[in-house]
């Protein structure tokens, strides 16, 4: 059948209009793949005005995940959640907009009353880890005393910023405000509570908050079980690091009166600084393996950094204590069995300590139970 030019052109038409609706909205939504505030707010403007498409409800999300996170402005992305709930409810994304939604709305309020109060909220969440620590407690209580719905997240999130930013002291009295004050969110402020005074190391407070825990069905009960065996693992952690600080020191100390007993037999021969022959042997070597640490594994760096100080200051040492006792004559087999000894614990002992101080015990844990390429 042959196809007039009316017919023709209709085609065209159709074919255009149909790649145009195809190809607006991934068009919109790599708008908003820019890191220019004004740049972006412009898209979620262009996303907002643009008209009905198979995928703006795509594009809707984008644009409000965009206010969220990186516009820090909640009303607008629960307008644009909203928008995505009314006017096309059974799209891909609506079950995800329907919880943001409630989510927004129990913080901005039903007609975005407390816009004011959740854009700062986002504002200091975004600025949460370049500020100082006096600052973000100032802007954290100051919103968590304000009469709004998202009052009790802010104190929460306080709490737990703190705790994470190595501030546990202050963090405590804000999970117990918040337990206090709060009981939608004592359960979550009560579980931060138990980490943070593990952190802390008061075991008694961790071990009654975490008993204290309901155990209403059987994930409850797996979290609390699994908080007293944190608190368990720490109790041993603080044991063996405390044990090790002993062992160093106690090596430390052998070493330097057995360097002191050889100057004082020699009438206060002073030894010779001179770096003794394990020292320039085990020197080079150490210092090659923290400079591939410290090319490659940053994490592990300065664990690698203070193992290969205490393992090089020990055997200098040793070495210069026996080369004393050796140019004076004396028989040195015995005491280097002892220095063996000493700069091996010494080694175990700092190795314990470096793994604990760099929070290294659970990737330590992780290689060696699935492999060095875990």
């Amino acid at each position: 059948m042959r196809v007039g030019h009316r017919q023709r052109r209709l085609i065209a038409a159709a074919i255009t209009f149909a790649s145009a609706l195809a190809f607006a909205a991934p068009s919109l939504i790599d708008g908003l793949a820019t890191d220019d505030p004004a740049a972006l707010a412009a898209a979620v403007t262009a996303i907002e005005r643009a008209p009905a498409a198979t995928d703006l409800p795509d594009a809707l999300f984008g644009a409000a995940r965009a206010c969220e996170d990186r516009l820090l402005d909640p009303a607008r992305a629960l307008a644009l959640y909203d928008r995505i709930l009314r006017e096309a409810p059974d799209a891909r994304v609506a079950g995800a907009a329907a919880i943001r939604a409630r989510q927004l709305r129990g913080s901005v309020g039903a007609n975005a009353e407390h816009a004011t109060e959740a854009a700062a909220f986002a504002q200091l969440v975004a600025s949460a880890d370049s500020i100082s620590i006096a600052e973000l407690v100032m802007r954290g209580d100051a919103l968590g005393a304000m009469p709004w719905p998202g009052a009790g997240d802010v104190a929460l999130w306080t709490a737990d910023v703190l705790r994470r930013r190595g501030h546990p002291m202050l963090a405590q009295p804000r999970y117990a405000e918040v337990m206090r004050r709060w009981p939608a969110r004592a359960l979550a402020a009560r579980r931060g509570a138990v980490g943070n005074a593990i952190d802390a190391h008061e075991w008694s407070l961790a071990e009654q908050l975490a008993t204290e825990l309901p155990s209403v069905d059987a994930m409850d009960a797996l979290i609390r079980d699994n908080l007293l065996a944190d608190l368990a693992s720490a109790r041993r952690t603080a044991r063996r690091y405390l044990m090790s600080l002993i062992m160093l020191g106690l090596a430390a100390l052998g070493l330097i009166a057995s360097l002191a007993e050889a100057m004082l037999r020699g009438g206060l021969k002073r030894p010779s600084w001179k770096p003794p022959f394990e020292v320039m042997f085990l020197a080079p070597v150490a210092l090659v393996l923290v400079a591939v640490a410290f090319a490659t594994r940053a994490v592990i760096a300065p664990a690698i950094a203070q193992i290969t100080i205490v393992g090089i200051a020990t055997a200098w040492l040793s070495g210069i204590t026996l080369d004393l006792l050796r140019a004076r004559g004396r028989r040195v087999h015995a005491r280097s069995l002892v220095h063996i000894v000493a700069c091996g614990a010494a080694a175990v002992a700092i190795g314990y300590i470096a793994i604990v101080h760099g929070g290294l015990v659970e990737l330590l844990a992780e290689t060696v139970s699935a492999g060095p390429g875990a």
